[in-house]
């Protein structure tokens, strides 16, 4: 009887288990979303550019004129976010792929990266009038 008491007091305490966040995971579909939106985005940059030269047919009236369309500044700047996240993040698979990063590493400079020429790209074309 003592060796089964004994046995059963050895038996580890469970273990609480940690959520912890995979950051492949977040880079993932930081990149599928991107070119979801690239994917939606550069055609109409592309159609609304050949018809406000008159290449194509103009928009319906409820979208609005082309020109207007083409040169909407808040297109621009998700055209640029979304290609700057999206260029960085498929650097950052092929520096894993080829063995320079590890898969851990890189998810937040990557991001930050992207980011900051964003914000730099914005002040510049936007906020600064360059």
């Amino acid at each position: 009887m003592s060796a089964v008491s004994e046995s059963v007091s050895e038996v580890p305490k469970a273990v609480p288990r940690r959520f912890q966040n995979y950051r492949g995971t977040w880079a993932w579909l930081v990149q599928r979303i991107s070119a979801v939106c690239l994917f939606l985005l550069i055609p109409v940059k592309i159609y609304t550019g050949w018809a406000a030269k008159g290449k194509v047919p103009e928009l319906p009236e409820f979208l609005g004129s082309a020109k207007k369309v083409h040169f909407n500044a808040t297109i621009d700047i998700l055209l640029l976010l979304f290609f700057l996240l999206h260029g960085f993040y498929g650097l950052r698979v092929i520096l894993i792929d080829v063995g320079v990063v590890r898969e851990d590493r890189f998810f937040w400079r990557t991001l930050a990266l992207a980011l900051g020429i964003f914000g730099v790209a914005v002040w510049f074309v936007y906020v600064h009038g360059y």
